[in-house]
């Protein structure tokens, strides 16, 4: 337990300390990608003003006209405002403030001096102004870019400026267990999610670098002060913990190179100390629940054992019993809808006895007669016949009682013209008294299939009495049997020209107990019974509606190698 408890506990704890730096790594590029665009999305506009605005006369006269002032000021504060900054302002070549965007304010920039700034000089000698500070006039802190207004000659004349607010990535930040902080090259938090941070420094400031701030008036010749409490991040390290304000953080570092700020991002590191304290009481207690399930399983293990290997037997047996129960239940199932299908046959099947026996009579007498009157030649005609009619009889008694007897369901090579030749001598007498005209077409190589003979000859008969019930209604009663290769598979197309099968009735056609019929002419078990059948030989029926009229059902079988071995 022991083992498991420290192997867990450096797994979890490796685990959570990963996914807290994969979240506070995907914040920190987060954040500083959102400070880049909210930054660079407006350098372009000090260039843009300078060079679309005709500033030149303002600037190089000594007493500019009030009234071209009034209108630079209403452009500037227009263009301030469509463009969502916080103050656009232009300079003479001597630092004065000529208009401003802020001209009706109390903070007015008109008339103000900011040639000490850093973006100032950097544009007066040809560079774009880049600069941060709080304002020394508006006291509000902003990002700042310039750019010069030259002459024909290319000599700077003034200064435009844009100043942007950075007080939208603080208003926006909203992560609960994370804080960040901007600092510039000196440790002095310029920006941060927590406002009691703002203008502190991360370390106590040394001297030489508060004199240095307090002359260029970046922070308005605030004195900055290090930040209360035991902070001690340092700032060239990219990843460490450390406590900020009684709580551990884990923070991470990313320069912003192209104005000298550094991002930290500070999480918070209970995050981890949770899931590891959680996870191993969590292991803990399944180790002492697996030991007393362990004991408990230990100590009843030969009664279980006894109990689920007589339950085992029991279940067994009743499966068997049941699957002999439902084979048992089928085949009886298959014999009865085969001996309903000869039922349906037996007014043809009986026709097609009767009138043997009537002509065997009538021979019978008719020998008699010419014998008694010396014919004996005669007579013998007649007994030729009786043979011919008895045979006769006895191809379909034995047509029916192949028809009828039960099989064991054995899949091997069949003959399938052979299957098809016996179910027309059992259908063949519905079909005569019928007047139904039947077409055929066999080709050779569809000879062999894998079936049961049976089975396929009980298929048969149903489709061909089927297809023969159709048609009745019909004034020319006609029947196709197509038998063709298709993909290593032989089918047994059996068409009418009856009225077809409706859309209602084409789903539920190889259903049980479905039947179309009139009560009395059939239990909707034929189809049923055949689509199974067809299944169990690996092969498949299918029904749909001719173009020509009528309906099409189709058995098809897999194709054996030519043998007659059926």
């Amino acid at each position: 337990m022991a083992l498991t408890l420290l192997t867990v506990y450096y797994a979890v704890r490796q685990s959570a300390e990963q996914r807290l730096r994969q979240e506070t790594l995907a914040l920190s590029q987060q954040l500083v990608g959102q400070l880049t665009a909210e930054l660079e999305k407006h350098r372009y506009l000090p260039e843009l003003l300078a060079k679309t605005l005709d500033l030149r006369p303002v600037l190089r006269s000594s007493q500019p006209d009030s009234a071209a002032l009034a209108t630079l000021n209403h452009t500037l504060e227009t263009t301030n405002r469509i463009a969502g900054t916080a103050d656009i302002y232009l300079m003479r070549r001597d630092g004065i403030t000529l208009a401003a965007s802020n001209w009706n304010t109390g903070a007015s920039f008109v008339g103000k001096n900011f040639a000490f700034r850093q973006y100032f000089k950097q544009a007066m000698q040809g560079q774009l102004g880049r600069y941060y500070a709080l304002g020394t006039t508006s006291k509000k802190r902003g990002y700042y870019f310039a750019h010069a207004v030259s002459d024909a000659a290319g000599e700077p004349l003034g200064v435009m400026v844009v100043k942007v607010d950075i007080n939208t990535q603080e208003e926006q930040w909203r992560q609960e267990s994370a804080d960040f902080i901007v600092t510039d090259r000196d440790g002095v938090v310029f920006m941060s999610s927590e406002p009691a941070w703002r203008l502190h420094s991360l370390q106590p400031l040394s001297e030489a670098t508060q004199t240095a701030l307090y002359q260029n008036q970046r922070y308005d010749q605030q004195v900055i002060e290090a930040l209360p409490g035991q902070w001690s991040i340092s700032p060239t390290t990219e990843w460490q913990q450390v406590p900020v304000e009684r709580r551990q953080s884990l923070v991470h570092k990313r320069a912003m190179t192209f104005i000298d700020w550094d991002v930290y991002v500070l999480t918070d590191w209970s995050s981890v100390t949770r899931s590891v304290l959680i996870t191993v009481l969590l292991t803990a207690f399944m180790l002492l629940l697996t030991l007393l399930l362990l004991y408990v399983l230990w100590k009843n293990q030969r009664q279980r054992r006894d109990y689920e290997q007589q339950a085992r037997e029991e279940l067994e047996a009743k499966v068997v019993e049941r699957t002999r129960e439902l084979h048992r239940t089928q085949e009886e199932l298959v014999q009865a809808a085969k001996m309903a299908a000869l039922g349906q046959l037996s007014a043809g099947i009986n026709h097609e006895i009767n009138n043997p026996l009537t002509a065997i009579r009538a021979y019978a007498d008719n020998a008699t007669q010419f014998l008694d009157i010396g014919k004996p030649d005669i007579a013998r005609s007649n007994l030729v016949e009786i043979v011919g009619l008895t045979e006769r009889m006895a191809a379909i008694t034995r047509q029916l009682k192949t028809f009828s007897r039960k099989s064991a369901g054995q899949i091997e090579t069949c003959d399938l013209h052979r299957a098809l030749d016996s179910a027309l001598s059992i259908v063949q007498p519905k079909l005569a008294q019928s007047r139904i005209v039947l077409e055929q077409y066999r080709a050779e190589q569809t000879r062999y299939v894998q079936a049961d003979l049976v089975w396929l000859e009980q298929i048969l008969v149903n489709l061909l009495s089927n297809a023969a019930e159709a048609v009745l209604e019909q004034d020319e009663q006609r029947l196709w049997i197509l038998v063709q290769t298709a993909d290593g598979q032989v089918c047994v197309s059996v068409r009418d020209n009856g009225a077809g099968i409706s859309e209602d009735a084409m789903p539920h056609v190889f259903e049980a107990f479905f039947t179309t019929k009139t009560i009395g002419k059939g239990l909707g078990l034929g189809l049923s019974i055949s689509y199974r059948l067809a299944r169990d030989m690996n092969g498949h029926l299918s029904v749909t509606n001719a173009p020509q009229g009528g309906a099409v059902f189709t058995l098809t079988l897999q194709q054996a190698a030519d043998g007659g071995q059926a």
